[in-house]
């Protein structure tokens, strides 16, 4: 594992917060880096998912496979095909019979989610985490980047959603190695009426340079670990990318519509659509589509049950 600190550029970030305020610059550092590795590392199962959609993105027969071959996780897949958020008019009983019912990339989108997610469990979150609005979010801003990727022309529309879906993974990971922290960041924004994120710089504590580190360990591909990274910086930062600016739009429509915790970011939806070369107007039809997706709602609800 890696064990250069955290910076702004690679991690948390320079200014002390919460539990471990009172350190020196190098034992802080130290500490950060100690309870990140202390978190699990990447399930086998996500990182065989991520590997279908690189090796074979149409390649039913190794999905059903990877996805039989953990019994948790196929119970988990057909409790979801069979649920009101997709309701199928007879009973799916089987993995393979999901893949065709749902579509493959709509089962694999699911599985990895559930095997994601499942390495932080949501029984444990602080006071003040709402871990169903964090799902909400997460979901939305999947199924927004995708619809920006397919909208801007990208290659591969579903890498986007993958991107989308593990954006805010940082707070799951300041939820599970930074409790106390990430309380008094949680109950500052509540009372300031601040974002997460303005509350979070005021700790020195980043869930986007969090993640980045965690992704980077993890052995995820790098275009995840960048859009992680970068999905709130400026779009004329040197550290900005087309990809992360995709996502950062989704982020932030997402919390236009309501998907998000407490007060949203400053909102950079012009300059950033500009960044990328959507239209305003198209942005503009994104925004009331994803308003209408009440069905995130029912899937969020369904997932975080068998989580728990």
């Amino acid at each position: 594992m890696s064990h250069d600190p955290p910076t702004e550029a690679t991690g948390p970030g320079a200014s002390p917060g919460g539990g471990i305020s009172d350190l020196s610059a190098s034992r802080r550092r130290y500490e950060i880096v100690r309870r990140l590795e202390s978190l699990p590392p990447f399930p086998v199962v996500a990182q065989q998912l991520l590997a279908v959609l690189a090796d074979d993105p149409n390649s039913v027969s190794r999905l059903e496979q990877i996805i039989r071959h953990d019994p948790t996780l196929a119970s988990q897949i057909l409790k979801v095909a069979n649920s009101a958020a997709y309701a199928p008019t007879v009973p799916i009983d089987t993995v393979h019979r999901a893949i065709v019912y749902l579509g493959f990339f709509e089962i694999r989108n699911i599985a990895l989610g559930l095997a994601v997610f499942s390495v932080f469990k949501p029984g444990r979150a602080v006071r003040g985490f709402d871990v169903r609005r964090f799902w909400h979010h997460s979901i939305a801003a999947a199924m927004v980047s995708r619809i920006l990727a397919t909208e801007t022309g990208e290659a591969d529309p579903e890498v986007f959603f993958t991107a989308g879906l593990l954006h805010d993974i940082g707070r799951l990971a300041m939820n599970a190695a930074f409790r106390e922290e990430f309380r008094e960041i949680l109950d500052e924004a509540r009372d300031r009426e601040s974002s997460l994120l303005a509350a979070e710089k005021r700790a020195g504590l980043s869930h986007a340079v969090i993640g980045a580190w965690l992704a980077r360990n993890w052995g995820l591909p790098e275009v995840f670990v960048r859009t992680i990274a970068g999905h709130h910086l400026p779009p004329d930062h040197p550290k900005s990318s087309r990809q992360a600016a995709l996502i950062q739009i989704a982020d932030q429509v997402c919390h236009a519509a309501g998907f998000g915790l407490f007060k949203p970011p400053p909102c950079r939806l012009a300059p950033l659509a500009a960044h990328v070369g959507l239209e305003m107007e198209a942005l503009e039809h994104i925004q009331e589509e994803i308003e209408a997706l009440e069905e995130i709602s029912e899937t969020v609800t369904d997932l975080i049950g068998f989580l728990q």
